[in-house]
């Protein structure tokens, strides 16, 4: 295994990802001490996979604080500020280069991946923690040995999809009784969130108000209306951004801002980068 110390100081923001391997993996028992002890963000996706039989995993995610009990998963997205406590804990974590998982997504078509219920905990029964297994002996096997780029995509792809399928067939949140007005409120923001970018459209379209809505919201994402907005317009930012195919000032008269400043300011605010600082990535 990797001194995931170095590495991680080689993926901290601002920092060239394009230069490392697009996957990694790290057995948290050989992490160093101190390595998650404060928050950190990072420009790539993480899956932590706790196999911790004994006692629980702690972290904290965006300030909130979670526990991971055995054969529990959950996907971190980038940006987001994390912490985890390691002391003698087991499990995995796996670094993913957002291009990948992306690729993936686009096949698997995943509302969890898609980061709708952004941090829910997956949790694995005996045969799905068996399959989990080995899935991942599959790829630390190639990880450790030849580490093919179309073989290790091969095993992300099966981990990502065998997480989500868990998900998608486990009782949460797609049993809430209000999830269908959740599942419509998102589709109507990937439709409109260009040219409707306050509460008040979306609100007005289901017929409902905005205190029940937010709590729909809240209830399955931990944030409000206004936010999964926000993270929308956010997405379509760094995705343009990526794909280097327009310049800021295109992207923020596309998008609906008025002056590319306001579309400076708007991701400043909200990811703490620039869209130049985005662009030395």
């Amino acid at each position: 295994m990797i001194n995931l110390s170095r590495s991680l100081r080689n993926y901290i923001l601002n920092k060239p990802i394009t230069q490392l391997p697009f996957v990694e993996v790290f057995m948290l028992e050989e992490l160093c001490a101190g390595t998650f002890d404060h928050y950190q963000r990072f420009n790539f996706h993480q899956l932590l996979w706790s196999t911790e039989i004994d006692g629980k995993i702690t972290f904290s995610i965006d300030y909130t604080d979670f526990e991971m009990i055995c054969h529990q998963a959950v996907v971190i997205y980038p940006y987001q500020n994390i912490k985890i406590d390691l002391t003698d804990k087991k499990g995995y974590l796996f670094l993913i280069h957002n291009d990948v998982f992306f690729w993936i997504n686009q096949k698997i078509g995943s509302d969890y991946l898609n980061g709708y219920f952004i941090n829910q905990l997956v949790s694995f029964d005996s045969k799905s923690a068996s399959t989990m297994r080995k899935i991942v002996d599959l790829l630390l096997g190639e990880y450790g040995t030849d580490n093919r780029a179309l073989m290790m995509e091969s095993y992300v792809f099966s981990l990502l999809s065998h997480v989500s399928s868990i998900f998608e067939g486990s009782p949460g949140p797609r049993d809430y009784v209000d999830y269908p007005v959740f599942g419509k409120l998102m589709s109507l923001i990937e439709t409109h969130f260009i040219k409707e970018k306050g509460a008040a459209f979306y609100i007005k379209q289901l017929n409902i108000s905005a205190k029940k809505l937010n709590q729909i919201c809240d209830s399955i994402t931990n944030k409000n209306i206004k936010y999964l907005i926000q993270d929308r317009i956010v997405m379509e930012i760094r995705k343009e951004l990526h794909l280097g195919k327009k310049t800021v000032k295109e992207i923020a008269y596309d998008l609906g801002f008025t002056e590319p400043a306001y579309l400076t300011r708007f991701t400043k605010k909200h990811t703490g980068l620039t869209p130049k600082e985005f662009l030395k990535q």
